[in-house]
């Protein structure tokens, strides 16, 4: 029960949820993505159509998401840019983090409801989504407002392509160690509670 208190104070019910939907949304976006770069079934007609139409609304749900995420960072009671900026003291603990997801010790205590470990990773993956989107648009609109995606920051259309499909691979990579460090935490927490309890059953 503490836990769960805990975790409602750390996450509120509004960054939940964007979390979920920033989750879902690039799920989709990776699915629908593989689709249009490589269809596996049929390959035109009423499917890609769909599949197009998939993809452009669930990017549509990820750019508000992200950018109501990222106002609610710094505007609100909830605000919490600086649990995403790591200090030179939260650098320090790093070793001891990399430690304890090693099973080579305990978690150090932590200032913050992010560890410098998460804090590095979700600003990389913030700006990898920015990065996504921008380049997801230069696609959609490449001689349009744009251009200067395709043609000044890369030299065309294909180099953004391949950019856009090699951090589609970074995202898959990322959501797979998240889901890995998530059911790890969870096996944790059920085993602290189960010791917990343990504990009290001797004093009684």
């Amino acid at each position: 029960m503490a836990s769960r208190i805990n975790n409602a104070l750390r996450h509120p019910l509004s960054f939940r949820i964007l979390h979920e939907l920033i989750i879902v949304s690039i799920i989709l976006l990776i699915i629908t993505g593989f689709y249009i770069h490589r269809p596996f079934i049929g390959g035109a007609g009423f499917l890609m159509s769909l599949t197009r139409g998939v993809h452009f609304f669930f990017a549509a749900v990820l750019v508000i998401a992200v950018v109501v995420r990222i106002i609610s960072m710094f505007v609100g009671k909830d605000r919490d840019w600086r649990s995403f900026l790591p200090t030179w003291s939260d650098i320090k603990l790093l070793p001891r983090i990399i430690a304890y997801y090693a099973y080579m010790g305990k978690e150090p205590e932590l200032e913050k409801k992010y560890n410098p470990l998460q804090m590095i990773s979700y600003c990389l993956a913030f700006i990898l989504v920015i990065f996504q989107i921008i380049s997801g648009l230069a696609m959609k609109y490449p001689d349009g407002a744009f251009s200067w995606f395709n043609y000044g920051l890369f030299n065309n259309e294909i180099e953004v392509r391949i950019a856009h499909f090699v951090v589609t691979w970074l995202f898959i990579m990322f959501i797979m160690i998240h889901v890995y460090l998530t059911i790890r935490e969870k096996f944790s927490e059920i085993k602290e509670m189960h010791l917990l309890t343990s504990t009290e059953e001797k004093e009684d």
